[in-house]
């Protein structure tokens, strides 16, 4: 029989056994044998829900879970169980904390759930498990003792319950990346004006969808406030920033709340500040120097100017440092004492000096570099082959000039390498095939010249993003390949490229998600066997300008379940029109030689908002159902052959 329905019905002998142990809703305390007696009706009311994590995941969390043989008798001694504490110093020994974070519990769970009649509980982590959007039950508010509750990551969903706000000793309430959402304006302050005792605060990614309240600066032990992703609106109270013991803040992605730097009168705020993509504004003060032990500083797609330089001076534990996308002027700033960087990003930010400063070399840490639209001008630096731990380096959109050091191919873990939109030039080295870690190559938009064999990209198995379009290449398919060893790409351009038929690799990729091949010399039919390619993944195809004749066999229509562009204009395609799947919103078969009507079918894509049938031999009148409804959604139509 199999292990699973041997542990159902081990579990349901158990229960009739013990039946004598009840667990009842009555508002007195339980005794410890009721209280674990309770944990293993929950453990009941949840493993025989489906069981996503498989059967091992359910016996590795619970196989502690059991009765236990004491002198007397057989029974539950859930103090032993993995996740569960008691305070078994006292007389009456309770279960004062459960951690079942990550533990892959399955199914709903309500206000009914013996969960609740843990009256002494002072820890509860339900954390990284999946409770089908259930919403938090009105009886959380009977743990009246709960000191630290981490819901975070759980599928729950819904109005966050009022009942929380009368946990008066909660120090630690995380409700992070759930369905929750608050309605009220004032909702964040009238879940947390009772909470006075908080330490940790953290609601990132659900929808509180108001401001931050001032009272917040009330609360003096407050270490760690994570709000990122919240719909966050209004200004925030800069005064928060002064809270004595505040460590971490996190505001992150919420594009709608404002805010600015108060002067920083002592080194509070130690440890990390995250204010990325939001509305904060004005200048850095050179004071926030004074937060000398700051690890993180991340202030990447913001609205702060002024100079930036000297306010960083003393900042040189920083591990993170992101500055990009903000207004900053003057010289680059010194970090040469910085040796402890290992992220740092700056892209966007035009400072005077428009090449890379030669420090950078003794930044050896660096992992992760990404100086983009920078107008940064001159050679690559050869000195980046110094930094040897580097795995994502991002130079695109500038103005770099001359060939890629070859000192460069010697960081082989890189993952990222972003040359894209430059001046570089020469060939395209068989070198790259030394990126065994490599997954996304962009080295589109340069001057690199020469013939190029597909084989060195196609190689290296982790690929997913090569872009070699818009250079003076001839790409080489020498065919010199199998299926096992081919990269699985999701992202391939490869425009201007001389490409003269379609690649063959082509045939063998189930995960593309968007392909360019336009602006080449394909000719004769697109293959048959491009339908059944990426059919749950493909996004975008482009095709445009070359000299294909048809699309051989194509089926009435397209099977890309996720199609949102198709762009085959500027051929030579003969036929009936393709309809494209009810999610495209931008379609363009112009200037190519179909024929025939156009199909009432296409007015079912109700996404269209950029259709193009013009310079084509397509008649007939226009359907009905292209009423003014689904005509005022579209904002470019062309079609001159139509009556």
């Amino acid at each position: 029989m199999d292990p699973y329905f041997n542990h159902l019905k081990l579990l349901r002998t158990i229960s009739a056994l013990y039946v004598f142990v009840t667990v009842t809703f009555t508002r007195s305390p339980l005794t410890h044998d009721e209280e674990c007696s309770a944990l293993f009706q929950f453990k009941q009311s949840i493993i025989f829900q489906e069981d996503r994590g498989g059967y091992a995941s359910w016996f590795r969390t619970f196989h502690s879970w059991k009765p236990t043989r004491n002198a007397s008798d057989i029974g539950f001694d859930c103090c032993l169980w993995d996740g569960v504490e008691c305070n078994n110093g006292d007389e009456f020994a309770h279960v004062i904390g459960l951690d079942l974070s990550g533990s892959f519990l399955c199914g709903h769970i309500n206000s009914t759930s013996t969960l609740f009649s843990l009256v002494h509980l002072q820890r509860l982590s339900l954390a990284m498990n999946d409770f089908y959007h259930s919403q938090i039950p009105f009886e959380i508010s009977r743990l009246q003792r709960l000191e630290s509750l981490n819901l975070s990551a759980s599928s729950f969903s819904g109005q966050i319950a009022n009942e929380i706000s009368q946990l008066m000793h909660l120090s630690s309430l995380d409700l992070s990346w759930n369905l929750l959402k608050l309605q009220s304006p004032n909702g964040l302050k009238h879940l947390v004006q009772n909470l006075t005792r908080l330490e940790e605060l953290h609601l990132s990614g659900y929808d509180i969808n108001s401001s931050v309240p001032q009272l917040l600066a009330n609360f003096t032990s407050l270490r760690s406030i994570m709000l990122r992703s919240c719909l966050l609106q209004g200004k925030f109270p800069s005064v928060i920033l002064e809270l004595p013991k505040l460590k971490i803040l996190d505001l992150s992605f919420n594009s709608d709340l404002t805010g600015s730097f108060p002067e920083f009168h002592n080194n509070n705020l130690d440890e990390y500040v995250n204010l990325a993509y939001t509305n904060f504004f004005g200048i850095v003060p050179i004071s926030i120097r004074n937060l000398n032990n700051l690890k993180v500083l991340y202030l990447s797609g913001c609205f702060f100017s002024g100079r930036i330089g000297g306010s960083l001076s003393n900042l040189t534990q920083l591990t993170f440092l992101g500055l990009g996308g903000n207004k900053f002027k003057g010289l680059f700033p010194s970090l040469e004492s910085f040796s402890k960087i290992n992220v740092l990003e700056l892209s966007g930010v035009e400072f005077e000096t428009r090449r890379l400063p030669s420090w950078l070399s003794m930044m050896t840490k660096l992992s992760e570099l990404y100086v983009y639209d920078m107008n940064l001008n001159g050679k690559v630096p050869a000195f980046l082959a110094n930094l040897t731990k580097l795995s994502v380096v991002t130079m695109g959109r500038n103005s770099l000039s001359g060939q890629i050091p070859s000192s460069l191919f010697n960081l082989t873990q890189l993952r990222m390498l972003n040359f894209e939109r430059n001046q570089l030039q020469g060939p395209i080295s068989n070198s790259f095939s030394k990126f065994r870690s490599l997954q996304d190559l962009r080295l589109n938009y340069n001057n690199f010249s020469g013939k190029v064999d597909l084989d060195i990209f196609l190689g290296l198995n982790k690929l997913e993003t090569l872009a070699l379009g818009y250079n003076r290449i001839s790409l080489v398919d020498t065919k010199n390949y199998t299926r096992n060893t081919l990269a699985q790409l999701e992202n391939l351009d490869v425009q201007s490229c001389n490409l003269k038929e379609f690649p063959v690799f082509l045939r063998f990729q189930n995960k593309m998600k968007s392909l360019f091949l336009s602006n080449n010399k394909i000719s004769g039919l697109v293959p048959v066997w491009i339908w059944n390619n990426s059919q749950e993944t493909l996004q975008v195809i482009q095709l445009t300008n070359n000299h294909i004749t048809g699309l051989d066999q194509h089926p009435h229509i397209l099977p890309w379940r996720h199609l949102e562009g198709f762009f085959i204009g500027y051929n030579q395609i003969q036929g009936q029109l393709p309809i494209p799947p009810r999610t495209t919103y931008a379609y363009d078969v112009s200037n190519n030689n179909l024929t025939g009507d156009i199909p009432p079918s296409i007015c079912e894509v109700k996404s269209l908002r950029v259709l193009d049938l013009s310079s084509n031999n397509i008649g007939g009148t226009l359907p009905t159902c292209f009423g003014s409804l689904f005509w005022s959604k579209i904002t470019q139509v062309k079609s001159d052959q139509i009556e």
